[in-house]
């Protein structure tokens, strides 16, 4: 423990071991006893206390076995070698009556252990319910991408870090060209698809601390930390590019197209005015024919 070593087990506390090691040492002290024998014995109950919380009915149950044996064992030594100073049968009735004790106490720290085990799976099962309700308060179902108020907080932290000097950041602002009239002509389950695909696409172009959003609709946010704004501008153009070419069997004809505006932190800035300029910027892309990515002027 003191080299740390212990850290590397499948259980750092090493309980098990612990309650091995002090078994053993008052079984060696019950060989060299005489009339207190079964009181040095009774400290075992003390032993199982330490694993009471961690161990579990099979190591328990090792254990008992362990110190019954082995008390047994001395009395078979006692008995061989120096019958004539120990009353051998009050000693084995000692030994029946602390079995006895023994499996009463071991079926106890069995009960508590598994109490305990049903607890902790409640537990997990407790955070894994927290963080789904989590997942549903601030990710959209359809999409996994963050929903509009979360991505603001996360964007207005990004732009601290930004604002420090950490990296450039850039905002691409998205729409999904037409994607009225692809819920009309093929249905809203096609239109579904549309959007589902599209998160596909774009968490393969994002990586690192980058992160998405979808604000509304067919409208969807990219908040890019980089080094340089063409790095931006380059994955925003790979992720129109990537749609552009996906092919849906439930709708052979249909292409779609994404119109993009980017914009880059200006230190001073809040996250609604750098939002807002990237805005701006889809607009023209919209404005000029859509299908393409708008550079906001001075990014």
């Amino acid at each position: 423990m003191l080299l740390g070593l212990n850290r590397r087990l499948s259980e750092p506390s090493m309980i098990m071991p612990l309650m091995v090691w002090s078994t053993t040492g008052i079984l060696l002290t019950a060989l060299v006893v005489d009339q207190v024998r079964l009181c040095v014995m009774m400290i075992f109950f003390a032993i199982v206390q330490m694993g009471v919380l961690q161990a579990s009915f099979r190591q328990f149950a090792w254990l008992a076995g362990y110190c019954v044996f082995g008390y047994a064992v001395i009395l078979g030594v006692v008995s061989g070698y120096w019958p004539e100073v120990v009353d051998l049968r009050g000693e084995w009735i000692q030994w029946g009556l602390f079995s006895a004790m023994v499996l009463a106490v071991i079926l106890l720290a069995s009960e508590i252990s598994s109490i305990r085990s049903q607890l902790s799976r409640r537990n997990l099962q407790l955070a894994d319910i927290v963080e789904r309700i989590h997942d549903m308060a601030v990710k959209d179902e359809m999409t996994g991408f963050y929903r509009r108020r979360h991505a603001m907080e996360l964007l207005g932290k990004a732009c601290g870090q930004a604002a420090r000097g950490a990296y450039k950041l850039g905002v691409v602002y998205l729409d999904l060209d037409h994607f009225k009239r692809i819920n009309d002509q093929y249905g809203h389950r096609v239109g579904d698809l549309v959007l589902e695909r599209f998160a596909e696409v774009s968490r393969r172009h994002l990586s690192g601390q980058d992160f998405a959003a979808r604000l509304g609709g067919e409208e969807f946010m990219l908040v890019l930390p980089v080094s340089d704004p063409e790095e931006a501008s380059n994955l925003a153009e790979g992720i129109l590019l990537g749609m552009r070419s996906q092919r849906f069997k439930e709708a052979p004809g249909l292409i779609v197209t994404v119109s993009a505006g980017l914009a880059m932190y200006h230190r001073e800035e809040t996250p609604e005015q750098v939002v807002m300029r990237a805005d701006r910027a889809l607009y023209q892309a919209k404005e000029s024919g859509r299908d393409k990515l708008v550079v906001e002027q001075g990014a």
